[in-house]
């Protein structure tokens, strides 16, 4: 399935694999996030929610958050549109659309899987550390640059950065504006892996079938726990954390994943 409807993204879904993909398709522009782009992702995220509401269970498992054209995963924010905006109200609305469409991100209820080939800058190191995994080729480079034009990044990575690197290491890249390549991103903990780049598609496919494999409540619910450490607090999620166990425990998933176990069979989740 695909959507004529989008200019700067476009989306497809793989209803066999369960696993969807998201690119980001502003090539010339090296994927530059303008207004549309952020407009587009939010809507996008809904579309893929909207599957879920149609299906008879679950039917998005994985989403792979990919980008057009092989210089750039994303040159970051246009700042251009900012030109004529004033007023703390109107600068203001940029910032808060770029957090909503992050949000959008991260919010979904399934996985994201950033695919990062190239550069990854500003706006586009945000959206891919709003995604819940993150691989990347071995020449991509990453950073965020807006301390060098008196900013901070929009969309909340020195928040999301923090609790993905540490904070100390949050405050560095984002107060030095510094680029680092994809060893260093993956040693500090921003990546989860690290190919050449011929082997990125194969390896991010392997690595979303392996996540639709498994029982996709089961998924929804510790991505779901482990964010909500990060709203509320490490003793709130913990019990917010059985709640969702028990709920898991009620589904038709749990019973066909003891039965598979006690019968010695793979499982067939449905999402139910």
């Amino acid at each position: 399935m695909s959507d004529p409807d989008f200019d700067t993204v476009s989306w497809s879904f793989d209803d066999e694999r369960g696993v969807a993909e998201v690119t980001l398709d502003r090539p010339d522009a090296m994927n530059a996030i303008d207004e549309r782009m952020q407009r587009e992702v939010i809507e996008v995220f809904d579309r893929l929610e909207a599957l879920d509401d149609e299906a008879d269970g679950v039917a998005v498992s994985a989403v792979v958050l990919d980008h057009a054209g092989d210089r750039a995963f994303s040159s970051g924010l246009d700042l251009t549109e900012m030109e004529g905006l004033e007023t703390h109200d109107d600068r203001k609305l940029v910032p808060d659309l770029f957090c909503e469409a992050t949000d959008a991100i991260e919010s979904y209820d399934a996985p994201v899987i950033a695919k990062v080939d190239g550069l990854c800058l500003g706006g586009g190191f945000e959206f891919a550390v709003a995604c819940d995994f993150r691989h990347a080729s071995e020449g991509s480079t990453f950073g965020q640059p807006e301390v060098n034009f008196g900013l901070l990044p929009g969309g909340g990575a020195a928040q999301r950065l923090s609790t993905i690197v540490g904070v100390s290491e949050a405050k560095e890249l984002c107060m030095t504006g510094k680029r680092i390549d994809a060893a260093e991103a993956l040693e500090l903990g921003a990546l989860n892996g690290v190919h050449p780049s011929d082997e990125l598609d194969a390896a991010v496919d392997e690595f979303a079938d392996t996540l639709a494999s498994k029982p996709p409540l089961a998924l929804r619910g510790i991505k779901d726990a482990a964010n909500e450490t990060r709203q509320t607090g490490y003793e709130e999620a913990l019990d917010y954390g059985g709640h969702i166990w028990v709920s898991l425990s009620q589904t038709e998933d749990f019973a066909e994943g003891m039965a598979a176990h006690a019968e010695d069979r793979e499982p067939e989740y449905v999402g139910r």
